[in-house]
């Protein structure tokens, strides 16, 4: 169902102030959970990097591998944000708690089989990387560890995207507090060996990461059944099935999810063409993209509030309010983006050093962080955008802005770029592939139709039920 743009309810007009103090009310929690990860991952790669080019390349793409798995979970937990979301936007708690407990009853049900996929097939999934011989042992041993973890993740990531759909992120970020002060401290333990423990180099992060996740997600779990969640969740009907309802959650989340894979499965053959160029190629890049993560900090927030207000005031029919939300966002997030693209610029080499004491690596991963600079600002707004277009349920045109701009400017220009000005050129090729996204992301908001979209997102579910 759908109404015109300007058919607002009569709620009254919020100022710009008000506006404002919720936007950074969502905004600062994750943004410092953002920072907690960033300065968390920033220390453990630290300490990784200290044990050589062949550990900080298998780690790094234990996490690329690691990110495949997360592809079916976020389908979940980005359907359930948005259809949470247009729940509390319409007044419908009851429909909410469905919502939520639907997500997390899907989220269990996978988990056990995909984290046998990943063990059994760990060796394979390196080499489709075409990682160095002297990575492979490590990265498998390490990965067939972390799949402990994934239980637990799977966990945080569907309550996250639950709280966050509601508009409650301050709790997701107390729990990441909890989870990453435990990892940093167990590995400063465990991959050096203090305190009478053993120095068990590259496998301290994977039982750092299973204990720290454990206790996460315990925390997690407890905090959605009580009281105080507004979810308020029941184990008394929690393994009922709502089959439309699972389809229409994944009808908005597997688009996302598509979006992801197209991003992993280039990362495939983006990271089999850098490590062509040797072992200290492929490490650099890995620890590029930590640092690089210091751009995606204040910026995330403002997606996920993007989503979540957007959701919220289209539920409630107020498109108006909707859109004075997105600009509001999308100008605050730009501003935040010109800091963090000048500490990318003007500090490639401070921050490399920070990471490996390795002199090439440095070299490498210096100069793809400034060369990434120059396309902060337009990923982070279209990753902004692509956050107003999910909350109006429209998750096919950012999975068609990424499968463009990946697969249609990434990928070629990467093998024609590299041939022409070697490692450079592929940083250069990702350059375009943002630009590109932007603009096919930002034609599709100007447009207008996503306001469309109306009521509690449901409407579908009822009419086919």
């Amino acid at each position: 169902m759908s109404v015109a743009p300007d058919a607002a309810t009569d709620v009254p007009e919020l100022s710009k102030q008000e506006l404002r103090r919720n936007i950074f009310n969502m905004v600062w929690p994750v943004t410092a959970e953002n920072v907690l990860h960033f300065l968390i991952g920033f220390i453990n790669t630290a300490m990784v990097g200290r044990l050589g080019a062949a550990t900080i390349l298998a780690v790094g793409l234990s996490g690329r591998v690691s990110r495949f798995v997360w592809i079916i979970f976020n389908a979940i937990g980005t359907g359930t944000t948005v259809l949470v979301a247009r729940a509390v936007g319409a007044g419908d708690p009851l429909r909410m708690r469905r919502v939520a407990q639907q997500g997390l009853l899907l989220a269990v049900s996978l988990i056990g089989v995909v984290g046998a996929v990943v063990f059994i097939f760990a060796p394979s999934l390196f080499l489709v990387f075409k990682v160095t011989p002297e990575a492979l042992p490590i990265g498998t041993a390490y990965l067939r560890m972390l799949v402990f973890s994934m239980p637990f993740q799977a966990l945080l990531i569907v309550i996250g995207a639950i709280l966050r759909g509601i508009g409650n992120t301050k709790i997701p970020m107390q729990i990441a507090v909890v989870t990453n002060v435990i990892i940093v401290a167990l590995n400063s333990v465990l991959i050096f060996g203090r305190f009478g423990f053993p120095a068990l180099g590259f496998r301290g992060p994977a039982i750092s990461t299973i204990i720290g996740q454990a206790v996460g997600a315990v925390i997690a779990v407890k905090y959605l059944l009580g009281d105080g969640s507004r979810v308020k969740l029941g184990l008394e009907d929690f393994f009922s099935f709502d089959s439309q309802l699972i389809k229409r959650l994944l009808s908005i989340g597997l688009p996302s999810s598509a979006e992801m894979a197209f991003w992993q499965l280039a990362s495939v053959v983006i990271v089999r063409l850098i490590n062509g160029f040797g072992t200290e190629a492929g490490a650099a890049y890995q620890l590029g993209l930590q640092a690089e993560g210091i751009s995606y900090m204040p910026t995330a927030g403002f997606a996920i509030a993007a989503t979540a207000f957007v959701g919220q005031s289209l539920g409630a029919r107020n498109p108006h309010l909707a859109e004075r939300y997105v600009k509001e966002i999308v100008r605050w997030g730009i501003v935040f983006t010109s800091v963090t693209t000048a500490l990318l610029v003007f500090g490639p080499r401070v921050l490399m050093g920070m990471l490996t004491d390795d002199e090439a690596v440095i070299a490498i991963g210096a100069q793809y962080l400034l060369i990434m600079g120059f396309s902060q600002i337009p990923q982070q707004t279209s990753g902004t955008l692509n956050g107003v277009l999910r909350g109006a349920g429209d998750t096919v045109t950012p999975m068609i802005s990424a499968g463009i701009g990946i697969w249609g400017c990434r990928i070629p220009l990467s093998f024609l770029f590299s041939k022409w000005f070697g490692i450079t050129g592929i940083w250069w090729a990702i350059n375009i592939d943002q630009f590109a996204r932007l603009l096919i992301t930002g034609s599709k908001y100007l447009r207008g139709k996503w306001k469309e979209n109306v009521g509690d997102g449901l409407e579908e579910e009822d009419s086919e039920g």
